[in-house]
């Protein structure tokens, strides 16, 4: 039960995380879209009464430079003026000390010369008291337009206080006012990533499976022969075992070549020749890309020297070997190889069945097989191991385990047991159906998660592995 809570409330947070998202890219595009434009308006606005106030400060100093350099020039003046009338008053009053009776005498000569000190006296105190009035009225001039563009400064400050409190205020609430807005887009945007999914699985269990499943099975090589088996494998009753191991030595005979990838190539005879191959069949070059095998590693016989293979850097993989007889035919995706086992002179024919007019073949997009032809050996490679089975009456195996069958057998497909155990992800829709007496299928033990979910399963790479499935590969 604490299980089942605890697997609950994870599932919770999820969606709240994915809800959280949603909403912030809502968000993110409303903002893009309309409040940064605000944000650069008002930005903007700051920005020029940033500047007007920066054109009053340096007004302020032009002014106050301008007025002390007329003020010192007037004093300047003045203080020369002071200096000429303090001369000319210290002479009258020589004159005076002097002719104490000739001043008083009009037209005297002490008379006149008095007379002319004290025009010039008046002239020189009319020009300081008009040069002391002028630094006044400069003084007071400047204190009256520096008042004034401080008053237009701090009134500058006060609007650009506002700007920053609107700019504060419109973010905050705008933020509300569009989380308010896109809260219900979000939770519907929500609700289909929730539902859509289920949908779609639900179509394609209750109406796809069933469908398929209805179709007669596909038989490729009716003629082929089924003598098929594995050297590798520990047969149990009824023809079933494992047939794979971590490492399988193998011993090539004198006429036969291994072309092996190789990151399973593990250790050879310093004797045995080697050489790159670049496809695997030159014939079906996609496939062989596509699937892996390509730049192989050609490895010729070193008399009794095994060549040991074994995944090199995937710790779960083991290989079998399937040993095809003159006649038989083993339908398997490339990508389940890791080497191939042929004659040098006669290499494994590989053969492209294609099944457009099946039904079943496009509901289950397996349009394309191809078919290994013996004699030979084929390298398999599967996930904690590879068993193989005979058909019999009928074997049912997950649709994501197989990795080939027989050629003759009849292959059909059935939906898995159960929605829940699909919608969850612990089954593929479609289950491999084998039935004939005289084939046997091949699994891996455990699917490859890389590879399990399909085209529903996994967003793109689920696509991408549901093209490759299309093409046989």
């Amino acid at each position: 039960m604490g299980k089942f809570f605890s697997g609950i409330f994870r599932w919770l947070l999820r969606q709240a995380a994915t809800l959280l998202l949603i909403l912030a890219v809502l968000i993110a595009g409303v903002w893009l879209q309309d409040g940064l434009k605000n944000v650069v308006d008002l930005q903007g606005d700051r920005a020029t009464l940033v500047a007007r106030m920066e054109a009053l400060s340096q007004q302020i100093q032009a002014q106050t430079r301008d007025a002390a350099a007329r003020t010192k020039k007037a004093a300047f003046a003045v203080q020369h003026m002071g200096s000429i009338l303090e001369q000319a008053r210290a002479e009258r009053q020589q004159l005076r000390d002097a002719h104490p009776l000739a001043r008083n005498i009009p037209l005297s000569e002490a008379w006149i010369e008095i007379t002319l000190l004290d025009q010039a006296i008046a002239s020189y105190q009319e020009i300081v008291d008009r040069q002391t009035r002028s630094i006044a009225t400069w003084k007071n001039e400047l204190n009256a337009q520096v008042a004034q563009n401080q008053g237009g400064i701090g009134q500058l400050r006060k609007q650009i206080a506002e700007v920053d409190d609107k700019l504060k205020q419109d973010y905050f609430a705008r933020l509300i006012t569009v989380i308010g807005q896109k809260l219900p887009i979000a939770l519907g945007v929500l609700l289909g990533v929730l539902l859509v999914p289920i949908g779609i699985k639900v179509f394609f269990y209750f109406v796809i499976a069933p469908w398929a499943a209805a179709r007669p099975p596909i038989r490729l090589l009716p003629a082929a022969s089924g003598s098929i088996r594995s050297p590798s494998a520990t047969i149990a009753a009824g023809g079933r075992g494992k047939m794979s191991a971590v490492s399988l030595p193998v011993v090539l005979a004198a006429n036969q070549e291994l072309l092996i990838q190789p990151e399973y190539l593990q250790s050879t005879a310093l004797q045995a020749e080697k050489k790159t191959r670049w496809l695997l069949n030159a014939r079906i070059p996609f496939s062989s890309l596509l699937s892996g095998m390509y730049m192989l590693t050609r490895v010729g016989p070193a008399g009794t020297a095994p060549v040991v293979i074994s995944a090199t850097k995937d710790p779960l993989s083991e290989v079998g070997i399937i040993e095809l007889a003159e006649g038989a035919a083993f339908v398997c995706q490339p990508r389940s190889l890791a080497a191939v086992i042929q004659e040098s002179d006669r290499p494994i024919r590989i053969t492209r069945h294609w099944r457009l007019g099946s039904l079943q073949a496009w509901l289950t997009l397996q349009l394309r097989f191809l078919v290994f032809h013996g004699p030979g050996q084929l390298v398999m490679k599967g996930c904690r191991g590879i068993r193989i089975e005979s058909a019999g009456g009928g074997r049912l195996i997950n649709q994501a385990a197989t990795l080939g069958f027989s050629a003759n057998l009849d292959y059909a497909n059935t939906r898995c047991e159960t929605f829940v155990s699909y919608w969850s992800g612990k089954e593929d829709l479609f289950n491999d159906l084998f039935t004939g007496a005289a084939g046997v299928y091949v699994y891996e033990e455990m699917p490859d998660l890389k590879r399990k979910g399909g085209i529903t399963g996994r967003g793109l790479e689920g696509f991408s592995d549901g093209l490759l499935k299309v093409f046989g590969v």
